[in-house]
């Protein structure tokens, strides 16, 4: 099959959801009890393969009622060059946005997602990702990507760090307490400067919870 996208989607007792899929189906779901549930949708059902024209398609999830908290997030499969939106699920603390070998790059906005404490966002091609509105983010995972650097000087609750495999020479990081692993050399390019304080701030955390 080609085409084809997955999704999980968490969210609080009585919310309600609309998922526009960007090729004009709509669909709503509502959550009775806090809890995850899967979604799939095949753009092109009638194909065995996907088309070879760079069709483009936008996924929207927006909440359809006033107590709507969709509080985790998951995609994943085989349609490419899918843009998410996310701006609209300000309550957003998980969020796993998987590409593939061979996709086109897609782009990620969080500027709205300011309670979100786990990101998992690798092969997407990304060549930019602002954290800024992020301060809440614990985990990071965003190896196999395009980026040239990673600022995350406002992300002092950072925990876990993995960006392995980018075009990364330079991470901007000088104060983060509660880092404890950090993985980001591998495949990467990166500066002396940067190393350094890395190791260092590893290694004051290390101290500080003897």
């Amino acid at each position: 099959m080609g085409g084809v996208i997955d999704m999980r989607i968490k969210a609080s007792a009585g919310s309600k959801i609309l998922i526009a899929w960007g090729d004009g189906r709509v669909i709503s779901h509502s959550f009775h009890n806090e809890h995850e549930m899967d979604f799939r949708h095949d753009y092109f059902p009638k194909l065995n393969k996907y088309p070879p024209w760079g069709i483009k398609f936008d996924v929207t999830i927006r909440g359809n009622s006033p107590d709507c908290r969709i509080i985790g997030f998951k995609l994943s499969g085989e349609a490419d060059a899918i843009d998410l939106d996310v701006t609209n699920c300000p309550e957003l603390e998980e969020l796993y946005y998987e590409g593939y070998v061979g996709g086109d790059e897609r782009r990620l906005d969080l500027s709205c997602n300011t309670a979100l404490k786990k990101l998992y966002c690798p092969g997407n091609k990304l060549t930019n990702l602002d954290l800024s509105s992020n301060t809440a983010l614990e985990y990071l995972y965003c190896r196999e990507n395009c980026m040239t650097h990673l600022n995350l000087q406002k992300n002092i609750a950072m925990k876990k760090l993995h960006c392995q495999f980018n075009e990364m020479e330079k991470i901007f990081i000088y104060y983060a307490p509660q880092l404890r692993e950090a993985e980001y050399e591998e495949g990467n390019n990166i500066d002396d400067d940067t190393r350094s304080r890395i190791q260092e701030i590893l290694e004051e955390n290390n101290i500080e919870n003897e």
